[in-house]
């Protein structure tokens, strides 16, 4: 249904309608009231510029068969209708949610009680429709207000509506009669005042439950979300037979082929039949077999393959790694170390925020109520908006501390555990020899080597790592004019053995356990890093000089990714990580999760050496030599009381007043 649009000056408004009809029957010896609610179709109202707003009903309509006046206390127990409500714009709107009453109603509005909430809220109170403020009516009746909220670009809410007769209402006011109206949603795009931060993102984001498990599952999505990879085909897998599927289904976190089969020819005589069809995998090595009408395993599958096109040389495809066919992309919420935090999860659009002249990303919302961002664009060129797609690069979610270096090494030595510290303690060495620094060397001299005198000391905050030091120049050529915006929080350098063996406690949180957790663990081996010196440990420990630090492995879990998934490439943090190359081949970054230590005397073989937990396109990965160069993406956190203006998208990002 389309209906006129009005604009004056800066404000647009724009108004769908929900048609209510609901008829009152007076029984013959007593009052029974027989009512119904309809929708009269989903309206998508088209606006000049950009604006508009689809408004729909999600559920079935209220029933209110042989209703009769109620009191409060039961019309606030009523099962809702439930509507949803799209902004379709790339700006935010400011919404005024209400019910005409039509000029046809028999019944005034001062005999309605209603309420609208926020889909899944619980309400508390309800007003009658003639009490609320008096808004711009669509249909010649008179219209009132039951609720105003806002709405991000891009993105849609959910409300609930409940409505029922006042217990104040007579027989002789409800015999024979009827009422009509509609519920109407008022949308305002004037220029948005600034807002705190915190209250914006839970104004604008519903928080529910994820629908992956963080830490097992990659986050939810679908074939359409994913990006095309391709590969080529060597000579070899050309002449082999592949297996396909027609399609797939869910088994467990897993997937099973169906519609099954093998090519009856080679794949350099049949590709074009593999076009639209599904593969066990993107390698024709374990998708295919040399031998005619020899079937792959097509079942339990980490993944699939769909594939998009196919020449004799190579094909394009998309992996799917969640089976759960929808896309997620939400606000959920878990304890951290200060109460209750608020995460992002999955193929987030609208958590994009402009500070200090660079794009950065919400990761969460502290539990003490300050917001956690993680760099998306060191906007080295300068641009306006840095957050705009266009500006993306394959490096610019990195930090350029010197020159057009981005990538650090974690630290510069491997051969003792203190080297797992962001901050660290006692350095081994050659015992009277400091100009020999590995292990190997100072025992064929026939020299010993000093270690830590012991644990606490070798993790002492005492000495900055590498990847510190350079973090602080890129803070101090960047950061330092706002240090009053940023919060003073843990950066949590969990550097705790489990069971005194060489895996750290990250590493068994994110991949043995798949459990991440956003509370660090006790204290007692430094690792709750703060700027401030506290006489509490549970707020830090006041060892940083300057309130940076990079994001954890469990934090990188519970965004979306995991331990060696497949590619999940619509995650929010996946993008722009892709194609590193400064000379290392790495498409890595670093977190500041240790992971494990390996034979201290060994020479990097089958793993050997001190690792950092490092995130990539292709998940968390535990092996990260901890003197190898990865990606720098630094991490802050702006104060509780930061106000912004803005919606958050890549468009219109956050930005910091």
């Amino acid at each position: 249904m389309q209906e006129s649009i009005s604009k004056d000056k800066n404000k647009l408004k724009i108004f769908s309608s929900l048609l209510i009809i609901v008829l009152l029957i007076m029984g013959v010896s007593f009052a029974v009231f027989q009512n119904f609610a309809r929708q009269s179709g989903t309206n998508n109202l088209g606006a000049t510029n950009c604006f508009s707003v689809t408004f729909e009903g999600v559920n079935n309509a209220i029933n209110l068969a042989n209703d009769y006046p109620i009191p409060d206390s039961e019309g606030l127990e009523r099962d809702p209708y439930t509507f949803k409500v799209t902004n379709n714009c790339n700006q935010y709107l400011s919404l005024s949610i209400g019910v005409e009453t039509l000029s046809t109603s028999e019944i005034p509005s001062n005999l309605i009680k209603g309420v609208i909430v926020k889909n899944g809220g619980i309400p508390t109170t309800a007003m009658l429709l003639s009490s609320g403020k008096t808004m711009e009516a669509q249909n010649g009746g008179t219209a009132y207000e039951l609720l105003t909220d806002g709405l991000g670009a891009n993105s849609s809410k959910t409300y609930d509506l409940r409505l029922w007769f006042d217990e104040s209402m007579t027989k002789e006011q409800g015999a024979s009669k009827k009422y009509q109206g509609k519920v109407i949603v008022g949308a305002s795009a004037d220029v948005q005042g600034s807002r705190y931060l915190r209250e914006a993102i839970l104004a604008e984001n519903e928080v529910k439950e994820p629908l992956t498990i963080p830490g097992k599952e990659v986050s939810a999505h679908t074939k359409d979300d994913v990006e095309s990879q391709s590969t080529s085909v060597s000579s070899t897998y050309q002449a082999y037979y592949i297996t396909y599927g027609t399609g797939w289904e869910a088994n467990g976190t897993k997937f099973n082929l169906t519609g099954t089969a093998v090519t009856s020819d080679t794949y350099a005589n049949s590709y074009s039949s593999l076009v639209g069809k599904y593969l066990p995998n993107s390698s024709l090595s374990s998708a295919g077999s040399s031998t005619a009408g020899t079937m792959k395993t097509t079942t339990n599958l980490s993944s699939v393959y769909y594939v998009v096109s196919a020449t004799q040389e190579s094909f394009t495809y998309k992996e799917i790694t969640s089976n759960k066919n929808t896309t997620e992309a939400l606000l959920a919420s878990t304890d951290d170390d200060y109460g209750t935090s608020y995460y992002f999860r999955g193929a987030v659009k609208n958590n994009y925020v402009q500070f200090a002249n660079k794009c950065w990303r919400i990761v969460r919302i502290v539990g003490d109520g300050s917001v956690k961002l993680v760099l998306h664009n060191d906007n080295v060129n300068k641009v306006e908006n840095p957050c705009l797609s266009s500006n993306n690069s394959d490096e610019a979610a990195f930090a350029h501390y010197d020159g057009s270096t981005y990538t650090s090494a974690f630290n510069l030595n491997w051969s003792d555990v203190a080297y797992v510290g962001f901050m660290y303690g006692t350095v081994p060495g050659c015992e009277n020899h400091p100009e020999i620094t590995d292990i190997d060397s100072c025992a064929h001299s026939g020299y010993t080597w000093i270690s830590s005198n012991s644990y606490a000391d070798a993790h002492a905050n005492i000495n900055k790592s590498t990847i510190l030091t350079n973090l602080e120049t890129w803070y101090k050529n960047n950061l330092l004019l706002y240090e009053d915006k940023l919060a003073d929080i843990i950066w949590c350098n969990d550097k705790n053995y489990i069971s005194n063996s060489i895996n750290f406690a990250a590493l068994v949180r994110v991949d043995r356990n798949e459990s991440p957790s956003l509370i660090c663990p006790n204290d007692n081996n430094g690792g709750k890093l703060s700027k401030y010196t506290v006489s509490d440990t549970i707020n830090g420990n006041g060892s940083l000089t300057y309130k940076v630090g990079l994001l954890t492995a469990d934090e990188i879990a519970f965004a979306g990714l995991r331990r060696y998934s497949p590619t999940n490439n619509i995650d929010y943090l996946y993008k722009p990580i892709m194609y590193l190359n400064e000379n290392i081949g790495t498409y890595e970054y670093w977190t500041m999760s240790p992971s494990f230590f390996n034979n201290p005397g060994g020479d990097h073989s089958d793993g050997d050496g001190l690792h950092i937990i490092t995130a990539h396109q292709e998940g968390i990965s535990v092996v990260g030599y901890v003197e190898f160069p990865r990606g720098v993406r630094p991490s802050i956190s702006l104060v509780s009381s930061i106000k912004v203006t803005g919606s958050g998208t890549s468009e219109d990002p956050y930005k910091v007043v």
